[in-house]
Parts: C-alpha cells; structure tokens; sequence
C-alpha cells in the first residue's frame, strides 16, 4: 500500500525543489528527501470507520466517533500527524511557508480519488480575522484552493464557513476543552442547502473543529458532510478515561 501511494505521488508530482521537512534539495519527484521519507508515516494501517483516524485494538471506531455526537459523514487523512509531516506541517503554519500547501494538496487529490469522495462544494476550515492578519493566510485555504485547482474545480471553491468569534488555538486545549471552545463560534457564509460539502483542513486531532465546521453546515441543509485533512493525529483512547 505505501509504495503504490508513493508510485503514484511521483507520478503526479513534478520535481520537488525543497525537502518539505528539512529543505534539502529532493531530486526524485517526490515531497520529502530520501532520509525524511523514512520518517514519513501514512495513515493506512487500522482507521476508525467514520472519521479515519488511526486507531489499536478491537474496536471499529476511536474514542471520538463511539461515544459523541459526530456530525461529519466519514473523514479522510493521508498521514499520521508525526515525524517529517508534523515538521512540514508546522512550519507551512507557523513559518511563513504557504507553498507547501500546494505540494499536500497532491497528495489529497490523491486520497479523494482514491475513495471516489463525491461532493458539489468545497470549503475549508475557517480562521478568526485576527488570526488572519497574524499569520496572513489561511493554511486550509491554500490546501483547499490548491486542490480545486489542481483538478480544474476552482468554482467549486466556496468560503461557506466564516469564524466571527475569537477562540483559545485549539492546541492550546486538552481533549475536554477542544469540545466546547469552538461552539457558537462558526457562522455560515454560503448557500449550502441541498449540498454535499467537502471541508478541507490541515491536521485533524480531536476533530472537534472539523465536527463543529460540519454541525453548522448540517443545520444550514447540507445533505453530506465529508472533511479531507492532510494528517491524523493517531488516538490511543482509554476507556477508563473521563
């Protein structure tokens, strides 16, 4: 499975200037230079049934999706969030470096091709316009717009969420906390009813925000639901916890 993933990736790719982990020079049409490849994980091992999180034991589904109220229809992750992915990830947030967006973006192509995911809107993960004038971009919207283009979909692209509520950063937030910070927080933006909607985000953890971005867009008539990310974050759920 991984190295049919990474055959096809090279494929679609072409040569990729800059390691996205280490910024050595990466000469084989890929993403990630041959020693950050190795610290390279795909989320393709066990997921949980409904919101694609990589997941250990028995059960079908993670923590999450057994015991709260999910709204989104079925998720999808290309990586576990770790090691060089985590790396490129953080620094396409945090250190000015949008372009990567339009590398992950290839690799989301891929993964929604992959399992036929059938959608009329595309939209992203919402950012507050103070956290915009911060950082300048919106990383989920540069994954989302690179997406759409790469497939000639731009009119696809809709911002259909706004966040009109400053909110802590989610990774500030233990699990409990994620759950109630984003609610009331998201408003919607575009004519959603009747529609099946794709949400595109960098990294899904909890999924609150994901399943938050889902609810509002449910109760405005969506008929579907799906969220695409670049990266999971694996869930080892303990049963005992509160």
């Amino acid at each position: 499975m991984t190295s049919r993933i990474s055959n096809v990736i090279t494929e679609l790719f072409a040569p990729t200037v800059r390691c996205l982990a280490c910024g050595r020079d990466v000469f084989d049409g890929t993403a990630f230079c041959s020693e950050c490849a190795k610290d390279v994980v795909y989320n393709n091992g066990k997921t949980c049934k409904r919101c694609g999180v990589g997941i250990d034991g028995a059960e079908d589904y993670c923590g999450n999706c057994a015991f709260d109220k999910i709204y989104f229809d079925q998720a999808y992750s290309v990586f576990s969030y770790e090691g060089a992915v985590q790396q490129a990830i953080l620094s396409m947030k945090f250190n000015n470096l949008a372009s990567h967006a339009k590398v992950f973006a290839k690799y989301l192509v891929f993964m929604a091709q992959k399992v036929n995911l059938q959608y009329d809107i595309v939209t992203f993960a919402p950012m507050s316009k103070k956290s915009l004038r911060k950082r300048r971009y919106n990383q989920a919207r540069e994954l989302a717009k690179h997406f759409c283009d790469l497939q000639d979909k731009d009119g696809l692209l809709v911002e259909a969420i706004v966040k009109d509520k400053e909110t802590v950063a989610q990774e500030q937030l233990g699990k409990a906390e994620r759950k109630t910070n984003l609610i009331g927080a998201y408003k919607i933006n575009a004519d959603v009813a009747g529609k099946r909607v794709l949400v595109i985000d960098d990294v899904k953890t909890t999924g609150s925000t994901l399943n938050e971005c889902a609810k509002v867009l449910k109760r405005a008539g969506a008929t579907a639901v799906y969220c695409l990310t670049v990266a999971s974050r694996k869930e080892h759920f303990d049963y005992e916890e509160d």
